[in-house]
C-alpha cells in the first residue's frame, strides 16, 4: 500500500461513517499467542513446530461477533474470522487520563465453535494466556474481501472491497484470567504502554540471578566474544575450539541449564557431555536450523526468534522435521544460561557482563 492508496481508503472509511445510511459495524478479532508458545517450549520438551511458509493455525486465532450479519465465516484482508460468541468492552478511552483496561469474555462450550475450543485447549497446555497479543480490527461490512460468499456479498448494499479502509486497529495484551468456569473464559487486558505494574528503575535488586536476556540485550554473549568489546582474554574454551566454524558475531553453545558443559572444557572433552576426536570440531556444522537436513551427533544449529539466537546441539543423529525441530530433548541438548556467576564464567573469561548484583546482602 502506497501514501495515495492509503488516502483513498482512509477517505472511503470517514466517507462511510458519516453516510447516512452507513454499512454495517463489523469488529474482527484475533489472538495471538505465538512469543508465549515459543517462550515455553525453550523451557518444555515438545517441539516448536513453527513452518516459514505457513501461518502456525494453531497459535493465532480470529473470530468476528456480528452473527446478525452472517452465522459463518468472513474473510478480511486474506484472514478468515470465525463467526464466534465473544464479547470484548471497556476498549473506549476517556478524559480522566486513564488507559483503558478491557475484559475479553469468550464462550467455550464444548458442543460451540471449534476454534474457541482449541484456544481453551491450548490454553489448558501452556497454563496462562498472559502476554498473548490481542488486536481488534474495525471496518464496514462493505469493505469485507470479494472472496467472501456471494449469499454474503449479495446482502451488503454498495460492496466495495478495501482492507485498508478501515475505522480503528487497536492492539492489547492479556494482562490476567479474570474468570474460567466449564462454559465460559474472560480475561482483562492491558496497553503495551499501560505503566500500571512497572517499577523504577525497572529492575530488581537481585543477589545471585542475572536478569539479562541470554544472547539478548544486557548479555550480548552472541557478539560479546570479539576483541573490542572485552578484550583479547573474554573468549570461552568453546571458542577457541570451534572458531573456525563460527563468524565472527557468533558464538558457541557452552552449556545446558544446569551448568553441565555440552563439549566439556577442552578438545580431549573432560567432563562433557558429548565426546568427540581430536580434529572432529572442523566437521561440526554450525547452521540456521533447516528442515529435511542430516545432522549428525554434535552438530549445531540456532533458530532466531525477535532478534535473539537460540541455539542447540544435535544428541542423536538424524534427519530434521517439524517433529524433531529444538527444543525438543529427544534430539537436541538446549544451550542455556543458568543465570548465575558460574553460567557467566562458563562464557566469558573476561569482563563478566553480570546482569546480578552480587554485593547485595538480600534478595529484594
Amino acid at each position: 500500500m502506497n501514501t495515495t492508496q492509503a488516502k483513498s481508503s482512509i477517505k472511503k472509511a470517514i466517507k462511510e461513517a458519516a453516510s447516512i445510511d452507513p454499512s454495517s459495524v463489523i469488529d474482527f478479532f484475533e489472538i495471538d499467542t505465538t512469543d508465549i508458545q515459543f517462550d515455553l517450549s525453550l523451557i518444555e520438551t515438545k517441539a516448536f513446530t513453527e513452518t516459514q511458509d505457513k501461518e502456525p493455525q494453531d497459535r493465532i486465532f480470529r473470530f468476528h461477533n456480528s452473527i446478525s450479519l452472517t452465522t459463518r465465516e468472513i474473510v478480511f484482508d486474506g484472514k478468515t474470522y470465525v463467526a464466534s460468541p465473544i464479547a470484548v468492552e471497556g476498549m473506549e478511552a476517556t478524559s480522566r487520563g486513564t488507559l483503558p483496561r478491557p475484559t475479553l469474555s469468550l464462550s467455550v462450550k464444548p458442543d460451540g465453535v471449534k476454534a474457541l475450543s482449541e484456544l481453551k485447549a491450548i490454553l489448558e497446555k501452556i497454563g496462562d494466556l498472559t502476554g498473548a497479543k490481542f488486536t481488534r480490527t474495525r471496518t464496514f461490512a462493505k469493505f469485507i474481501d470479494a472472496s467472501n460468499s456471494v449469499k454474503l456479498t449479495s446482502k451488503i448494499k454498495n460492496h466495495d472491497p478495501d482492507p485498508n479502509a478501515i475505522l480503528s486497529h487497536d492492539i492489547y495484551f492479556i494482562d490476567r484470567k479474570t474468570g474460567e468456569s466449564q462454559q465460559t473464559l474472560s480475561f482483562e487486558m492491558a496497553s503495551s504502554i499501560d505503566l500500571e505494574n512497572f517499577g523504577v528503575p525497572k529492575r530488581l535488586v537481585i543477589q545471585d540471578k542475572c536478569q539479562w536476556q541470554y544472547r539478548g540485550e544486557g548479555c550480548c554473549y552472541t557478539t560479546n566474544l570479539t576483541e573490542d568489546i572485552h578484550g583479547v582474554s573474554n573468549t570461552s574454551e568453546e571458542a577457541e575450539t570451534f572458531k573456525n566454524n563460527f563468524k565472527k558475531s557468533s558464538a558457541p553453545p557452552v552449556a545446558t541449564s544446569a551448568d553441565e558443559r555440552i563439549f566439556g572444557e577442552s578438545p580431549t572433552n573432560e567432563n562433557g557431555i558429548l565426546t568427540f576426536s581430536q580434529g572432529d570440531e572442523a566437521k561440526i556444522k554450525n547452521q540456521e536450523w533447516k528442515s529435511g537436513e542430516s545432522y549428525s551427533i554434535g552438530d549445531q544449529i540456532y533458530i532466531t526468534k525477535n532478534g535473539v539466537e537460540y541455539h542447540f546441539v544435535a544428541k542423536v543423529a538424524h534427519t530434521s522435521a517439524n517433529n524433531n525441530l529444538p527444543p525438543n530433548k529427544n534430539f537436541w541438548y538446549s544451550d542455556q544460561c543458568s543465570k548465575s556467576i558460574k553460567g557467566c564464567k562458563l562464557r566469558f573469561n573476561g569482563v563478566l557482563p553480570f546482569g546480578g548484583f552480587p554485593a547485595v546482602n538480600k534478595t529484594q
